[in-house]
């Protein structure tokens, strides 16, 4: 469909487009598929590694042979040993010979026998089954035919290798960023794109980051073709390897991709992995790059080693990093941001369109004309007589205005008063514990511009409650160095005392801590240089004694690399933190009231609770053995009896399962944050049914809880599809009797009168949602040409094949339009222009 085939409207262009035939043209790749019989000698040898490693978590180092056959054949190879499919998929084919000595040399290698001593012509069974596997050679485009009225089933393999060509197809084609200049893209080994020969530096020099663009292949609900996803991020360089946990590096040769290196090790002391390094070496191949990676990490540890003796920070040397990039772990500060801006997207986009042509089918998304009511205290809705008496207010009691402006995230006092009094509560106290004046004064500062204050004089002494609203919002400020400051766990409860009795919600008073706190560094090791810094980090701990007095917290950054933070204009983190505060608390000011308050006669959406359910699995922390756990919170805004009434909250968690007053769910989820494993080795299939079970009973008890209000229930959908069945795309609109899991959806084994009205699946996952670049207008005149504009915050309906609708809901973020004052990555790229911007984020409903 081409845009003058379209209707008259508003329609939104993203970087996601038709995985078709077409599209792929004849790009073919090689795939041995694994039989059961060889499976199971995987999962042998995978146990063998386990007990050799005394360690539950361990894993058959696969990568040791991806690492080796990647060097040889020039990149592009993926093997996935799963047990539902397993398969080792290349772009060119493998020698089975080679193949036989590669996984001999990972088997023995694993085990641990020395590389001069493994018999290469003697391999294991692993070896032989794997080698003897037939390769096939399949046209990609043979598995993209859309079927009707179903969702497409490709082979996992083609999810993982289809971006393998088309990557290569999108570099061969210089990108043309202006009129004058265009960028060369490389490919990578993960079928992505990076621009390594124009990597972005900061102005003084030294710090460098790399636009890096991911092709990836996912499926749209009611959509009959997979659909091919760009996402494009500034990846950021870090100057020292031995800290990173991957690396991009050039490979020898000609036509080659940019190799992704994973690093092993522990942080300080990451090198390129040694058993691929000697299998390489045995193999008399060419390994020159992964060697260079190992010089690098030898003579970084030795200048770190040499630092620590002396008492010093590491100083790597900042210079041009050659043909080996370390990825930043962690963004915590750096002069690069991590946005590539929307400027950067809409040039990506058009780069596609340009080296596919007629073959690169958009997705068609139409916007959807949405009203919200308006706000009583809208400008648009008070009248100018009003406007003018309360200014003249204003000037007579020589008042500021509170930060409240049309479209502020604060709530005024009046809502948070009538929410707290809805709690059980007469007043509200926020005590603020700070150890750095800085600090202290930007929490001041904020009261004052959240309501109103005049801060001339505004000046408490330790230990002073002051009045933000009335004497019903109060604020105590305590100096708690002892309590806050980054270290060890011990004494903390001790120097809590101090100040404990601000903290308790007790005689009709609803008490919040709003807590400064750092991010440790080796300088708080002091002489102990081999602590973990995350067992010195304070917040853990001080939230974990906060809640054990049912105080909720919130906590806001005091120190970053350049020392204390003093905001030079708006100071954002503190403005969320506060806000974030109110959450914790369980304040739901009116303008949740206003939002679903129906304009005209309908549904009455505002006599609805709404349940939204968190899924996420906890990995093993430090010291534990067993399954990973699965971590479930839920939280439930309840309208009020009357209309008019003030909206409550409610929480309940998978560690005190019980639906409890949000200010108490809370602190209790911190208290003890994660569930007690059954000691019982469960399958994939049995963890995620146990986790669905143990919603079906939550749902059930807050039925009762809402005697009779009806509810909805919203959950992510990424996190929750392992769980039920009927929220995945492929069985959108189809019956349960298929499913794998025990239950379709939430709440589909209560019965009718406790089951959600409604269940509403959401992602916002970057990976899953189509990035948006720019608008089109298409005009009822046939003589007017399509208007182009930049991406909106707005609401799109999806063309789907079959089946209901799906939703794409556009938000640029304040970080993106500079909270209105405009941001440069609208208009530019980085590639011509060095400003910091962001991108905006899309969220789909389906």
């Amino acid at each position: 469909m081409t845009q003058h085939d379209r209707e008259p409207g508003k329609y939104l262009n993203t970087l996601a487009f038709r995985c078709t035939p077409d599209l792929v043209g004849d790009s073919t790749v090689h795939v041995r598929h694994l039989d059961k019989a060889t499976f199971k000698l995987w999962d042998d040898f995978d146990l063998q590694c386990k007990r050799k490693y005394v360690n539950e978590s361990a894993q058959a180092p696969y990568s040791i042979a991806t690492t080796v056959l990647s060097m040889l054949g020039g990149g592009y190879v993926y093997f996935e040993p799963d047990h539902r499919a397993p398969f080792l998929a290349s772009l060119h084919p493998i020698d089975s010979k080679l193949l036989s000595r590669v996984f001999t040399l990972t088997y023995f290698l694993a085990l641990g026998q020395k590389v001069d001593t493994i018999d290469l012509t003697a391999p294991p069974e692993l070896a032989k089954r794997i080698a003897n596997t037939p390769e096939q050679k399949y046209k990609l485009a043979d598995y993209l035919t859309p079927a009707n009225d179903k969702q497409p089933k490709a082979p996992n393999w083609v999810y993982r290798t289809v971006a393998w060509d088309l990557a290569r197809r999108m570099a061969a084609i210089p990108w043309a960023i202006s009129e004058n200049r265009k960028i060369i893209l490389r490919p990578d080994t993960t079928g992505g794109l990076v621009g390594l020969d124009d990597p972005w530096e900061n102005d003084q020099g030294g710090r460098y980051a790399l636009s890096r663009t991911a092709l990836r292949l996912k499926t749209l609900p009611n959509i009959t073709s997979p659909i091919l996803l760009l996402t494009s991020r500034v990846t950021r360089i870090s100057s020292s390897l031995i800290f990173s946990t991957t690396a991009l590096a050039e490979q020898p040769g000609e036509g080659h991709p940019v190799l992704e290196v994973t690093l092993n090790g522990r942080g300080g002391a990451r090198t390129v992995n040694r058993l691929a390094l000697e299998a390489l070496g045995r193999l008399e191949m060419d390994y020159s790059i992964l060697h260079a990676i190992a010089e690098r990490s030898k003579r970084e540890q030795e200048l770190l080693g040499r630092a620590r003796e002396n008492k010093e920070a590491a100083r790597f040397p900042r210079q041009h990093p050659g043909q080996i990039w370390p990825i930043l772990p962690k963004n915590f500060s750096f002069p690069i941001g991590t946005g590539t801006g929307m400027q950067h997207l809409r040039l990506l986009h058009q780069h596609f369109n340009e080296v596919f042509g007629t073959t690169a089918e958009p997705l068609v998304m139409r916007e959807v004309r949405m009203r919200l009511p308006h706000r009583p205290n809208d400008p648009e809705n008070v009248s100018k007589q009003e406007l003018q008496r309360r200014k003249e207010e204003r000037e007579k009691n020589n008042s500021k205005e509170p930060l409240r402006p049309r479209g502020s995230l604060f709530p005024t006092p009046e809502s948070i008063v009538a929410s707290i009094e809805a709690a059980g509560f007469k007043k509200l106290r926020i005590a603020c514990l700070w150890y750095r004046d800085e600090t202290r004064l930007r929490m001041l500062d904020t009261f004052c511009k959240t309501y109103g204050l005049d801060p001339a004089g505004l000046d408490p002494k330790n230990g002073e409650e002051i009045s933000l609203h009335g004497g019903q919002i109060t604020a105590v400020f305590h100096k708690a160095f002892d309590f806050l400051k980054p270290g060890h766990p011990e004494g903390r409860e001790e120097a809590l005392k101090k100040v404990r009795v601000s903290l308790l919600s007790q005689d009709d008073v609803l008490v919040g801590a709003w807590c400064e706190t750092e991010i440790p560094t080796a300088e708080d090791a002091q002489d102990d240089g081999k602590v973990d810094l995350d067992d010195l980090d304070a917040k853990p701990q001080t939230r974990h004694i906060l809640a054990g007095l049912d105080v909720p917290t919130q906590y806001l950054k005091g120190k970053d690399d350049n020392g204390a933070i003093k905001p030079k204009a708006k100071d954002h983190p503190a403005e969320m933190a506060l806000l974030d505060l109110y959450r914790s608390l369980g304040v739901i000011d009116d303008r949740i009231a206003n939002a679903l308050r129906p304009e005209k006669a309908g549904y009455p959406v505002d006599r609805i609770a709404h349940v939204g359910i968190h899924v996420r699995q906890q990995n093993r922390r430090k010291g534990e053995s067993g399954q990973p756990k699965v971590i479930i919170t839920a939280t439930a805004l309840v309208p009020p009896e009357v209309v008019g009434g003030a909206w409550t909250m409610l929480g309940w968690s998978s560690t005190r399962p019980e639906w409890q007053p949000y200010r108490l769910a809370q602190p209790a989820f911190h208290a003890t944050a994660y569930p007690e494993g059954t000691g019982d080795k469960k399958s994939y299939r049995q963890r995620w049914d146990d986790a669905a079970e143990i919603v079906e009973h939550a749902l059930s008890d807050l039925a009762e809880e809402l005697h009779g209000i009806p509810y909805v229930v919203t959950v992510d959908e990424l996190a929750s599809r392992r769980m039920w069945d009927g929220l995945q795309n492929m069985h959108q609109g189809s019956s349960p009797e298929g499913r794998t899991s025990r239950y379709w959806l939430p709440g589909s084994s209560l019965s009718h009168d406790e089951r959600p009205r409604a269940v509403i699946r959401i992602n916002i996952e970057d990976e899953e949602v189509p990035p948006p670049v720019s608008t089109t207008r298409i005009a009822k005149s046939e003589d007017s040409e399509p208007a182009e504009g930049e991406t909106a915050t707005t609401l799109y309906k999806v063309a789907t094949d079959f089946g209901t609708p799906v939703w794409i809901f556009c938000n640029v973020p304040r970080a993106y339009d500079g909270d209105g004052a405009g941001r440069l990555g609208s208009k530019y790229t980085r590639l011509v222009n060095r400003a910091e911007f962001r991108g905006g984020r899309v969220s789909w409903l389906g």
